[in-house]
């Protein structure tokens, strides 16, 4: 159960880009469980939370591999919460195949590049066994945050220049 979970019901372990394929299990599941603003976020919180526990168990031996690529559920909870800060904050007006695509986009944007400060403390969080579960999890969060930013400014731009 715990390989399932933290695979993204083993979407982690297709060929090529599993972070991609755990991004885009994502989707359906948002589409699934999104009654309102709140919920998104009350969700981003479990998937966190249990991907935290499940990435912690599959990496707390110390010659074990501090991030293996076929965690996603991390990009799960990056992109749930990418979702529900475009849409809080009004930066896309409703739940659509645009609004999903864009959030698609800076995440998996964002969750790559890992500008500062996620990749300093993906860095640093990975040498820490006992913080290795909630390092995995918190550079797709810190990703959210900068892929939300991002279009927050890319918008306000637009509009001052319209």
């Amino acid at each position: 159960m715990i390989r399932f979970l933290a695979s993204g019901f083993y979407s982690g372990y297709l060929p090529k880009a599993p972070g991609t394929w755990g991004t885009l299990v994502a989707l359906p599941l948002i589409l699934l469980c999104y009654y309102g603003h709140i919920n998104l976020l009350f969700m981003t919180g479990v998937i966190f939370l249990v991907g935290w526990y499940v990435s912690q168990q599959l990496t707390q031996d110390p010659a074990s591999d501090p991030d293996p690529s076929y965690i996603v559920i991390d990009e799960i909870a990056g992109m749930f919460l990418t979702v529900y800060l475009l849409l809080h904050f009004n930066i896309i007006d409703r739940l659509s195949e645009k609004g999903l695509a864009i959030s698609f986009i800076l995440f998996r944007l964002f969750d790559i590049w890992k500008p500062w400060p996620i990749g300093v403390i993906d860095i640093k969080l990975s040498k820490i066994v006992a913080l290795r579960g909630f390092g995995v999890m918190i550079d797709d969060i810190l990703a959210a945050i900068w892929a939300a930013i991002t279009m927050a400014i890319f918008t306000k731009i637009m509009l001052y220049m319209s």
